[in-house]
């Protein structure tokens, strides 16, 4: 800007080619372009703006006023051209009237000088640099319409554009989709490795020469980069859903209330209303080998009745059937027995002779035993049977028996027994070896009640088993369905240790 002189009268201000001067004159503002000398009187305000200079990439937002005595109220603000946005009345009301504000975006390279002394200018923005993988949303502040702005380009915005963050489009591998919801309409949409071509409504896809009449989007195969919608709400990105050859999984859209199985081998992505069924925290099961060795149970909803398929397949269980468990095929020796209870309480025996191998059917279950196991045979120590061997079983049993001086002695024996009859023994006992224990126990008490001690334990084993043998109850053991062959006394001995070491020399004496 060149200097100020001050006269008599007034100032004379010199200003550049790239200089402008606003004179706020009591009529109004009036612009003055340089260069030169311009004079004023002294009561008059100006203000030397200098011309602003653009770059390629850079704008300016100006705000116009408009005259109202050149607008048509056939036009919108939008409608009226720039020459006709002045107004030279200062206090005129379009200056705090919002509505007859109208905005200019100014882009560069130029040189802007200022059109109208009662325009506003900001300050000078750069413009947005989108690259290929870029976009923004762009909102119109007087419609409230949003718009999708993509690069590669060099984004300038419009007047009353407000601009969204930049983001980076969504890059989708082969196996990854998302989920799409238009905000606008509700509508859910399902993306894979597509890309969305944005269509106008009546507009006519070149893909396939169809109309798609008040459609907004149309899946297209091509590059694996997601360009959302401005009204678009994009979920997390999701993997494909992997089933091997082995696996299956199940499907409902919620929408309708369809459900569909999905088998492998193959890969998919879910649609927009789909989600997998979860059942006991799995989502992707294994497909069920049925065959000659395996057999599964399921439950029929419909019908509430359990079923036993048994055809060799690969097995997946529809809607109407809930998986219960895989059965084994059981398979029999010879010698093995078992009892199977059906639903209605019946006892079914099953014989390794004739029933080598079965499948155990829906409503029955394997009868189980509790037998002694310990050396006592007082039922405190069990194992589980189900499982009847038919022959001949030895075990060992150690109790306490009295003499007729009441010394306490404890006898060591082995039995051996046999089932005879299964049936008997799952009516009549729940644990056979403590049956049996208790009544030889019984037995030897009678026999031992007669002798003292010494007579006793110079007893021969063999005479004392002789006696309990030749008074054996054999109706004991055949209500109960089992025969006791023998019983043989391994150890005699005194409780006392004190009295046994006494005997012990006793005899060593003799």
């Amino acid at each position: 800007m060149g200097c100020c002189k001050s006269t008599q009268y007034g100032c004379c201000i010199a200003i550049d080619h790239d200089e402008s001067i606003i004179l706020n004159k009591p009529t109004g503002k009036e612009i003055r372009y340089g260069p030169g000398w311009f004079c004023f009187p002294s009561w008059w305000d100006a203000q030397v703006i200098k011309s602003i200079a653009l770059q390629s990439n850079q704008y300016i937002i100006v705000k116009h006023i408009i005259d109202p005595n050149n607008i048509s109220t056939s036009h919108t603000r939008n409608d009226i051209p720039l020459t006709k946005r002045t107004t030279t009345n200062e206090k005129d009301e379009l200056l705090n009237d919002s509505e007859m504000q109208l905005i200019e975006i100014v882009r560069g390279p130029q040189i802007y000088q200022l059109k109208n002394p009662y325009d506003i200018f900001s300050e000078i923005k750069s413009m947005l640099n989108l690259s290929s993988t870029q976009y923004i949303i762009v909102t119109d502040k007087l419609t409230g319409v949003k718009r999708v702005e993509c690069g590669p380009q060099l984004f300038c915005p419009k007047p009353y554009d407000e601009i969204g963050e930049i983001k980076n489009l969504y890059n989708l591998s082969s196996t990854e989709y998302l989920l799409v919801t238009d905000q606008s309409t509700g509508e859910r949409i399902t993306v894979t490795d597509l890309k969305i071509l944005i269509l106008t409504r009546y507009s006519i896809s070149y893909a396939n020469q169809l109309d798609y009449y008040n459609k907004t989007t149309y899946l297209f195969l091509g590059p694996k980069l997601f360009l959302p919608k401005a009204y678009d709400q994009i979920s997390p990105i999701y993997n494909y859903v992997v089933l091997n050859h082995t696996q299956y999984c199940r499907i409902i859209d919620s929408r309708t209330g369809v459900m569909r199985i999905e088998k492998g081998p193959k890969t998919f992505a879910l649609g927009p209303y789909e989600a997998l069924l979860r059942s006991e925290d799995q989502t992707i099961f294994d497909i069920i080998n049925i065959d000659t060795e395996n057999a599964v149970l399921v439950k029929n909803l419909d019908t509430g009745l359990d079923e036993l398929i048994t055809t060799p397949q690969k097995f997946i269980p529809s809607f109407t059937q809930k998986f219960m468990e895989i059965r084994k095929l059981v398979k029999l020796a010879p010698y093995e027995n078992m009892v199977l209870i059906d639903k209605d309480g019946q006892h079914i025996l099953k014989n390794g002779v004739k029933d080598k191998s079965f499948f155990i059917y829906p409503y029955q279950q394997v009868y189980k035993q509790n037998w002694s196991n310990d050396l006592k045979k007082d039922h405190r120590s069990t194992v589980q049977v189900d499982r009847f061997d038919t022959r001949n079983q030895y075990m060992d049993y150690e109790f306490l028996v009295r003499t007729a001086d009441n010394v306490e002695i404890i006898l060591d024996v082995s039995i051996f027994w046999q089932i005879t009859d299964l049936y008997k023994l799952v009516l009549v006992t729940q644990d056979p070896p403590e049956d049996i224990c208790n009544h030889t126990r019984s037995e030897i008490l009678s026999q031992v009640s007669k002798y003292n001690m010494k007579e006793f334990m110079g007893l021969p084993n063999s005479k004392l088993i002789d006696s309990v043998n030749s008074e054996k109850d054999d109706s004991f053991y055949e209500s109960r369905g089992v025969n006791v062959i023998r019983v043989e006394v391994l150890e005699k001995r005194c409780k006392d240790p004190e009295i046994q070491k006494i005997f012990k020399q006793i005899i060593d004496e003799k």
